[in-house]
């Protein structure tokens, strides 16, 4: 009996063959989703626009509540209403079709984050680079708007890479005043 518990035990310990796993098979959504669109959608290091993780994403948008909560100003409600919806769907938006950027104003000192962070779609097949939802961070509220600065990177970013930019999934209640003002400037 104690033979045949070590040699369980053993199975265990030492790894597997590898000879047994093919190793040759390549999927096709694989090849789809590291296409050359995918790459040139990476905006280049450097510079105001970064390229965020979806966890660092939650992170920011989790902080950032905290801050207004416990801060001696009033926020209106879209503020917690836009954090909780970040935050929401950083854990639900994680595949490579999604994209966080975060705005690195050159004008401003950012160490309390970027002064906008956006969840950005790709859709391969229409060749559109879209908005789903923006956030601003509470800490340079004070500092004068750079989100149209923020929309000519991201403008510039989609016409490098030759792809339609679209921001009609902000035309919604929170996000409405990034559409009116993505679409009245």
């Amino acid at each position: 009996m104690f033979l045949v518990n070590l040699l369980y035990l053993i199975a265990f310990i030492l790894p597997m063959p590898t000879k047994i796993y093919n190793t040759h098979i390549k999927t096709r959504t694989k090849i789809h989703l590291d296409s050359n669109l995918t790459r040139m959608l990476e905006p280049p290091s450097g510079g105001e626009l970064k390229l965020l993780t979806h966890l660092s994403v939650e992170n920011w948008a989790h902080n950032w509540v905290v801050y207004i909560a416990n801060s001696n100003l009033i926020y209106d409600d879209h503020y917690y209403l836009d954090y909780f919806n970040m935050k929401g769907m950083a854990n639900m938006y994680t595949s490579s079709e999604y994209f966080y950027l975060g705005f690195f104003p050159d004008s401003i000192i950012t160490n309390q984050g970027p002064k906008y962070i956006g969840l950005f779609y790709l859709n391969h097949k229409k060749r559109t680079f879209g908005a789903k939802c923006i956030i601003e961070n509470p800490y340079y509220m004070d500092t004068s708007s750079e989100l149209d600065a923020f929309k000519d990177h991201i403008i510039n970013l989609t016409n490098k890479a030759y792809v339609f930019f679209d921001y009609k999934e902000l035309d919604r209640p929170g996000q409405v005043r990034y559409y009116l003002e993505w679409k009245l400037n």
